[in-house]
């Protein structure tokens, strides 16, 4: 997950950059997931807001690509990681969102 952020760049000394850290980071990710997971089960949500979150999540696509190629953009020009760290942390929260809205129970009507 570091590795994610740029942090594993950093340098030949630094913690992040030890591929054992960022395996156990992933892992530590996958788990926290799965959890979030689990406690979304014994959600309920209406129909209407599920359908307001999947079709957020179709424009989300594009609009995470556009930030991904701007961010990619603002590296490769000054070495600015702010832009490409923004998109990233945006696109895990919706990740978390859109997990939430398959996760949960539909309400009856």
């Amino acid at each position: 997950m570091s590795a994610m952020f740029g942090t594993a760049a950093a340098g030949h000394g630094s913690l992040f950059s030890n591929p054992l850290i960022v395996f156990l980071a992933v892992v530590l990710s996958i788990f926290i997931f799965l959890k979030f997971c689990a406690w979304a089960k014994k959600f309920q949500l209406s129909r209407g807001v599920k359908k307001f979150i999947f079709i957020f999540t179709g424009l989300g696509l594009v609009v995470f690509n556009v930030l991904y190629s701007i961010g990619n953009k603002t590296i490769e020009a000054g070495g600015d990681w702010g832009m490409a760290t923004t998109a990233l942390l945006a696109s895990l929260i919706w990740v978390f969102v859109f997990a939430l809205a398959l996760m949960s129970e539909t309400k009856p009507e």
